[in-house]
């Protein structure tokens, strides 16, 4: 029995040692994010704005936790005062204005971010975070995307009609309700197909609406006329945008919030990194986008942060189908050499300075899908490489 006693002693302290080290492991491994971490903290602490990109799937679990925890630390760390996804700029703004009234809903707030995020489990925490500071006036919480409509945009579908055709009489303000409304709920049949025919009746209208409100001294800083100008922004890329000026009109909106929120509120942009980039000159998709147009009206007081992964996978839009393997970091691409003498590390962040130090390199931090060999400290001041990246997946309704 003794020898028994003495096993079973042994056998506690190893596992006691083992879970220890385990733990200790752990530990260490998150230690390491962090300190990664403050460091990006670090260089975006004094920025007016900071641009968070992601792969444009917008299903990297991995990714969303990390943009998570930057969002929140440069709120509570560095006084950023506003949060603007790459959502619509309607649905949002009706939130906003619903806080302001002591109104806000947490579904409102959801069905705002929309599709892209809101159902993920990844993001859920974030999500709750951002409705708890919202509605205590300690947070503005916005959208600059001037597309119209979606599964989740319950407002654009239902609200926005009616209340762009409101400064409409008679007949005319009934056939654009009809009109705008078809379209945000896209229903669209063989009666009243999409056709040549249904942009230009959604032009007439959203002109008409936008005359009738310059008569009526309804300016720019109108919530009401800001939305009619992004809807005529969205129309003219609503068949087909080679140009890029859906970017174009996501800077105009995230403007018009900041010169309507406080001033100074300093801003959180959370989107696809093909947006969040300064140039994209070069890259497979050479449209100008939104960075570009934020680094050029505020210079050094702007900042761009990427992300990109070594392995793992990664899911689709909106979390439907099977998770993608990521293709193998080639040996000299930014990725590996990220990783090649880091130890254990789960994330790494190259800032500016080393980016420009490693000049033309392969790296996957615009789209998972495809490796570049640009410069990329022309594009961004900072990207995040995740040791592993994981898929979004989709959560119960709430």
């Amino acid at each position: 029995m003794a020898i028994v006693r003495v096993f079973l002693l042994f056998l506690c302290c190893a596992m006691a040692s083992v879970a220890w080290a385990g733990s200790r492991a752990v530990s260490h491994a998150a230690g390491d994010a962090s300190s990664e971490l403050d460091r990006a903290i670090h260089a975006l602490c004094s920025k007016q704005v900071v641009l968070l990109g992601e792969d444009g799937s917008h299903a990297g679990a991995t990714t969303i936790a990390v943009k998570a925890q930057l969002v929140r630390r440069l709120v509570q760390e560095c006084g950023f005062g506003g949060v603007v996804f790459e959502s619509q700029f309607y649905d949002m703004l009706a939130f906003d204005h619903a806080v302001v009234a002591g109104l806000a809903q947490h579904k409102q707030l959801a069905d705002g971010i929309g599709a892209l995020w809101s159902h993920y489990a990844a993001f859920a925490p974030l999500e709750d975070w951002l409705f708890a500071e919202a509605a205590a006036g300690r947070l503005r919480v916005g959208g600059m995307d001037p597309q119209a409509g979606g599964s989740d945009g319950r407002y654009s579908a239902d609200q926005l009609p009616v209340v762009l055709s409101s400064v409409l009489a008679g007949d005319r303000r009934m056939e654009c309700d009809l009109i705008i409304g078809r379209h945000d709920r896209w229903e669209y049949d063989e009666v009243h197909p999409f056709d040549g025919a249904a942009l230009p009746s959604l032009r007439a209208c959203i002109r008409d609406i936008r005359e009738k409100l310059a008569a009526s001294h309804g300016g720019p800083s109108s919530a009401l006329s800001a939305m009619a100008n992004s809807y005529a922004n969205y129309l003219d890329f609503a068949a087909d945008d080679p140009q890029g000026l859906r970017d174009r009109g996501m800077y105009q909106n995230l403007m018009w919030l900041r010169k309507q929120w406080p001033a100074g509120t300093r801003i959180v942009v959370w989107c696809a990194s093909v947006h969040a980039a300064k140039t994209l000159a070069g890259s497979n998709t050479p449209v100008r986008p939104l960075g570009s147009y934020v680094s050029e009206a505020l210079g050094n007081h702007a900042a761009a942060i990427g992300f990109s992964a070594l392995g793992g996978s990664y899911g689709h839009v909106g979390g439907r189908g099977l998770p993608r393997m990521l293709a193998p970091a080639s040996p000299g691409s930014l990725e590996s050499r990220t990783f090649a003498t880091t130890g254990p590390r789960s994330l790494r962040f190259v800032d500016h300075k080393q980016l420009q130090a490693l000049g033309r390199v392969s790296a996957r931090a615009l789209e998972y899908g495809h490796s570049e060999t640009l410069d990329w400290s022309t594009l961004l001041d900072g990207v995040i490489v995740l040791r592993e990246e994981t898929p979004a997946t989709v959560m119960p309704q709430r």
